[in-house]
């Protein structure tokens, strides 16, 4: 039972630089089971996947390839699908891929359809991230989504994404448009929660046991990432001394294992704090060429090697990276579960999407494959959390060859969009997921 004995409007009644971010806390706190408050994150990387990727057999006893191993773990919390197409205009695979992929042939990316449709609900329409240098034939590109047919610019390191998300908390201050500027912000403030002290402690002061202890747990959860992100920073006096630290710098695909889970916590917390409802993730754009090596990984370059032999040690490699990926998935799907919203977990309330740019060609080594391996068809595709209950997981639906609008029409819908297609009319369907 919740112990509420005031309005909204009274408890923010009085607050100061802290308004937005308690404003936030009130929506996620207090949240209602009907209607829930849903969200969606995206997350797409380069170069298309291969033809042993996609998942077998059925529904509910579907088997992971090797490709999407790490999803084991969370496979009560997802869906995959088989038979996806990821529709596309003719051209350069990589280079239209790049306008599709979150495009879905319109001008204006549906992440971005999204923030439309749930604008002034929070403090940030959407939050962009970009990792990786594009190149090539796919283009020179900021990020994956656009506006007006404009690739919009992303983030492109970890400091910058944590600034966005203080920003709104705090409540104001100068826009942080470089990681110099981010530095000396947090420099300043030391802490975005020591900043708004006054105002949290307040508001603390007015909520029932049960929503106390959860706020406990966002302010906590929030002061470590402050820490984590903020801990490369040297002191005032040997800045000038000092080259910038490594966590504001532009994050290239080497950089992952240090710069990728803040990225990813950054995004919860803006999530769990009703900051945005809507993120997006780049990683390595439409085509990506450079070297990743870390871990069991030793690709000399990405997009070549992805146009080798599949069935051979470039095969093994590429495999590896794309387990990389989805256990940085798992990652964020596992955060998203561990945080509390309303009577569900965040990630009950939340559609995240794991996908690449291209499909897989089904063929191996013997049947031409460097020529066939970016079609449309059998694109890896997953999507965790039932955003706000609108459907099961822990299924692999066969998509029967339908285009990926299908699954966004789904996630359209789950979050109040009265639409039957998204993106070009005629590559829709209606909705996949059911």
């Amino acid at each position: 039972m919740r112990n509420v004995k005031f309005s909204r409007r009274a408890m923010l009644r009085g607050l100061g630089y802290g308004t937005i971010f308690c404003s936030g806390l009130v929506d996620n706190l207090y949240a209602q089971t009907v209607p829930r408050i849903t969200r969606v994150a995206m997350f797409g990387y380069a170069n298309g996947s291969q033809y042993q990727s996609e998942p077998t057999g059925g529904e509910r006893d579907f088997v992971l390839k090797p490709h999407m191993a790490p999803l084991e773990a969370v496979r009560d919390d997802i869906l995959v699908f088989k038979n996806l197409t990821l529709a596309r205009d003719g051209g350069n695979a990589h280079r239209t891929a790049s306008y599709s992929v979150f495009g879905l042939g319109a001008r204006t990316s549906i992440d971005q359809e999204f923030a439309r449709f749930l604008k002034d609900t929070t403090p940030l329409a959407s939050l962009e991230i970009a990792v990786g240098q594009t190149s090539g034939d796919g283009g020179v590109i900021p990020g994956l989504s656009q506006v007006d047919g404009n690739f919009i610019p992303s983030v492109t390191n970890p400091m910058a994404a944590y600034q966005r998300i203080a920003d709104r908390i705090s409540g104001g201050g100068t826009p942080m448009n470089t990681p110099s500027s981010a530095e000396q912000a947090l420099l300043r403030r030391q802490s975005v929660l020591d900043f708004i002290k006054d105002d949290v402690r307040s508001f603390r002061g007015r909520l029932g046991p049960e929503e106390a202890v959860k706020m406990d747990f966002y302010l906590e959860s929030l002061r470590t990432l402050e820490r984590d992100v903020g801990g490369s920073i040297p002191t005032e006096s040997a800045c000038k001394q000092m080259e910038s630290p490594l966590l504001s710098k532009n994050t290239m695909m080497n950089d992952m294992p240090e710069h990728s889970r803040l990225y990813l916590d950054v995004m919860a917390m803006a999530f769990a704090c009703n900051i945005t409802r809507v993120a997006t993730v780049m990683w390595g754009g439409g085509e990506n060429n450079e070297a990743v090596k870390f871990g069991d990984i030793d690709i000399s370059a990405w997009h070549s090697v992805s146009h080798g032999d599949p069935d051979g040690e470039p095969g093994r490699q590429i495999t590896r990276l794309q387990a990389y990926f989805a256990g940085e998935f798992r990652y964020f799907v596992e955060k998203l579960k561990s945080l509390s919203d309303g009577e569900f977990s965040l990630l009950d309330n939340t559609a995240a999407v794991l996908c690449t740019q291209n499909g897989s060609s089904q063929l191996g080594s013997g049947q031409n494959f460097a020529e066939t391996d970016h079609p449309r068809q059998h694109a890896p595709f997953v999507v965790a959390g039932s955003c706000g209950g609108a459907w099961k997981t822990g299924r692999m639906l066969d998509a029967g060859g339908r285009n990926h609008n299908d699954v966004y029409v789904s996630i359209a819908r789950a979050i109040g969009m009265d639409v039957m297609s998204v993106g070009r009319a005629e590559w829709c369907r209606g909705p996949l997921i059911a």
